[in-house]
């Protein structure tokens, strides 16, 4: 198995991929597409950097905190809801990485607030070396693909590991 790990969209058959994950809307009908778990958001500081700037009482507040954005995503405004409230939040992050692994180890070194994928975040939460704000707010989910080819290219391996995916992260699994 060769993975290649990568947060910027590619073209599976130059690249010569087999099996892709992605998030959000499909754009190519010439692969199968099979709907996985939602893709669902957490915003999240570790005690320390709470505990020296304070911890915002709501989404607003954000502007006066130090946050750090995925690179991919650093223009883009965090966008959250409660009821019919909605707010958007302008990024001008203190540091920007191409990578949620170091983005995740940078908000829990105490360098800021980050929203990233609650699959990510999970285990930092559940052992509180992050803690998650706005846990009232609705950040939009989208929807995780697992794609695949229709052509000739359907070996033994690539159907165990597709029918291993749709076991392991189909909705209601994770």
């Amino acid at each position: 198995m060769d993975i290649t790990l990568t947060d910027r969209v590619i073209d599976l058959v130059d690249e010569g991929i087999d099996i892709a994950f992605r998030i959000g809307e499909l754009n190519d009908s010439s692969m199968i597409g099979r709907p996985l778990m939602p893709y669902r958001m957490a915003v999240c500081a570790s005690p320390d950097y709470l505990n020296k700037y304070g911890t915002p009482a709501h989404p607003s507040e954000l502007i006066e905190h130090q946050l750090l954005s995925l690179s991919t995503s650093s223009r883009s405004p965090w966008r959250m809801s409660r009821g019919e409230e909605k707010i958007e939040i302008p990024v001008q992050s203190k540091l920007t990485i191409n990578n949620g692994q170091a983005l995740r180890m940078a908000a829990r070194s105490g360098l800021g607030i980050v929203m990233q994928p609650e699959i990510l975040l999970s285990e930092d939460m559940v052992s509180g070396r992050l803690v998650r704000l706005f846990q009232d707010w609705h950040i939009r989910e989208r929807q995780v693909w697992l794609l695949y080819f229709r052509d000739k290219r359907m070996t033994p391996k690539i159907r165990a590991f597709i029918n291993f995916s749709l076991e392991k992260f189909s909705p209601g699994k994770v």
